[in-house]
């Protein structure tokens, strides 16, 4: 029997974080922001939060770079005893107000989160309590995104840096109560960065479709997934591949990416899903802390030898039909795109303006030797594969990486 919940509610639309803040209790409450956002955005969010909680606010500006556990564990003591927990900022900040929230309920978290799980990578604090009151105590966690893409808004996983590996901690109470998407708050992101969010959503989509779904996957979710991967495909043609877009098309386009992929983990394409299914994501990850690459970047390099070994049958890393399905829906919203899925993706990538992922002097070993030690070993993650395998999908990678 499959069962499927979420406990995160939207509310969106322009001014719907000024609005949604405005009705906060009249309580103890604590803004996180990222502290290089300009004040366009954050000034009128602060000022409604400083109004409905009677003067009683408290604001943390945070350095998205500097987000370790270490970090996470002092906002816990500063969040404790809260009543609403209000974070604006992309999914480093998301994710860090996420697990403090978590910490400051949970006295056991941190060192779960520091020593704990089968694997340095994966972290699943399943008997972690309740996060609000009156369950767990903790405060209201509202998230407003200021970037697209990532869905830490309304995910019950998170990220955080331990000894400068990252770590993936997933809990239920990780997710948050209300996630507002404002398109006021995403009005200083630039175009490319906008496209560059709709590609992690559809990446997102396009990992966890390919692998043959489990007997309690519904028709609807693939169905779902497929409209979904052309609807966000279209922002090709919404934003003339990164072109400036006017003020009210601007608007309606990030209100619409925004919800799309928030879809992609709250709707009906995820029922069912192996959660560990997005083997790139894992792969990617490794590269990312490597090279010091934004994660898209390494992403979309990853992805084209992914794709060729799944094309020629390694199924441990999807299904060949399927992921011509998938693609195909990707091309009905940008039908110019190249037939050839690993090709497709690459020129998707380039014309939407991702960063190149440097590769100098990366070692294919050293990145398997990595990526098994964290993710594989048995793990659901990457445990179906050898080092050694590993080491060879790294050297086609690191090979078909453009040149400088």
């Amino acid at each position: 029997m499959a069962m499927w919940q979420r406990r995160t509610r939207l509310h969106l639309g322009a001014e719907s974080g000024v609005r949604t803040l405005a009705q906060g209790p009249s309580a103890d409450t604590v803004l996180m922001t990222d502290r290089g956002l300009p004040e366009a955005v954050t000034g009128p969010l602060a000022e409604a939060a400083r109004v409905a909680s009677g003067g009683r606010l408290r604001t943390l500006a945070l350095d998205p770079r500097a987000l370790t556990l270490d970090a996470v564990e002092e906002l816990a003591d500063a969040v404790r005893g809260s009543a609403r927990l209000v974070a604006v900022g992309g999914g480093s900040v998301l994710d860090a107000a996420a697990l403090a929230r978590l910490l400051s309920t949970d006295g056991q978290a941190a060192r779960r989160i520091r020593h704990g799980g089968p694997r340095p990578g994966l972290v699943a604090l399943t008997g972690a309590p309740a996060a609000t009151a009156p369950h767990g105590g903790g405060p209201e966690l509202v998230a407003v995104p200021t970037t697209v893409g990532t869905a830490a808004e309304v995910s019950s996983a998170a990220t955080v840096l331990v000894d400068g590996a990252r770590k993936l901690v997933m809990a239920e109470p990780l997710a948050a109560d209300l996630a507002v998407l404002d398109p006021r708050a995403t009005a200083t992101l630039p175009t490319g960065l906008l496209l560059e969010g709709a590609l992690e959503a559809l990446c997102r989509l396009l990992n966890t479709y390919l692998p043959e779904p489990g007997r309690h996957v519904p028709r609807a979710g693939d169905a779902e997934a497929r409209s979904l991967l052309v609807r966000l495909a279209a922002a090709d043609h919404e934003t003339a591949s990164g072109q400036d877009l006017a003020p009210a098309a601007s608007s309606e386009l990030r209100t619409e990416l925004a919800l799309l992929s928030a879809q992609t983990v709250l709707g009906w394409s995820m029922l069912g899903r192996d959660p560990f299914v997005g083997k790139v994501w894992y792969l990617a990850n490794e590269l990312s802390l490597a090279t010091g690459a934004r994660k898209m970047s390494a992403t979309v390099l990853v992805l084209p030898a992914v794709w060729a070994r799944v094309l020629a049958g390694d199924t441990r890393l999807g299904d060949a039909g399927r992921l011509r399905t998938a693609w195909q829906a990707v091309r009905t919203g940008i039908p110019d795109l190249p037939e050839d899925p690993p090709a497709g993706i690459a020129e998707l990538a380039r014309r939407w303006g991702v960063p190149a992922c440097p590769t100098d002097g990366q070692d294919p070993a050293v990145l398997a030797t990595r990526a098994a030690r964290v993710w594989g070993a048995g793990l659901p993650m990457l445990g179906a594969f050898r080092t050694a395998e590993l080491a060879e999908l790294y050297t086609d990678v690191l090979e078909g990486a453009p040149a400088a």
